[in-house]
């Protein structure tokens, strides 16, 4: 009884406060998101010449598994893991990968140093992408995260024993 009697007077001070803000996160509030989840792919994906390919995704047994935030909080996505891509005879000129929903839109890309793309070689590519903070693009019924590569002039293979990345959202500003 006491320390709902503290806490309530402590409560009382900090409002009485000027920089105090009511909108601040509640002690107690539940913060979580969801589990962070590993984005594959069930087999070799062939990566076609200047086309965006989908490399890895949220999948079972291939079917899209969408990821869905259990609170309505800000979040915001990220993305950590690494690629192994086989080129062939020919190597492509550019390769990017690009973090996107099942709408196709591009929301963070980012460029493999073109000194890495030699013919005949297989390429680690580490990944770290990054989405907008938001609440509702991951609500509902929710989203399967896409892992899109575009291989410029030739086409390349995506080695799915030696792809994945972790998928999570982090708590942002409210």
């Amino acid at each position: 009884m006491l320390g709902k009697i503290v806490s309530y007077h402590r409560r009382r001070a900090l409002l009485a406060r000027r920089l105090w803000s009511r909108g601040a996160i509640s002690w107690g509030t539940d913060l979580s998101t969801i589990a962070p989840t590993i984005l594959n792919a069930n087999a070799n994906v062939t990566l076609t010449a200047s086309t965006v390919v989908t490399a890895i995704h949220s999948q079972s047994g291939g079917v899209a598994v969408p990821l869905a935030q259990i609170n309505a909080n800000d979040v915001y996505p990220l993305i950590f893991g690494v690629l192994s891509i086989l080129l062939g005879a020919t190597a492509p000129t550019a390769l990017t990968v690009t973090y996107a929903t099942v709408s196709g839109t591009p929301i963070d890309t980012m460029t493999v140093n073109p000194a890495l793309l030699v013919a005949l070689s297989t390429i680690t590519v580490p990944i770290q992408l990054i989405g907008p903070l938001s609440k509702s693009l991951y609500s509902g019924a929710g989203t399967d995260p896409l892992i899109q590569c575009n291989a410029a002039t030739t086409a390349a293979t995506l080695i799915a024993a030696s792809s994945r990345a972790i998928f999570q959202l982090a708590v942002g500003v409210e």
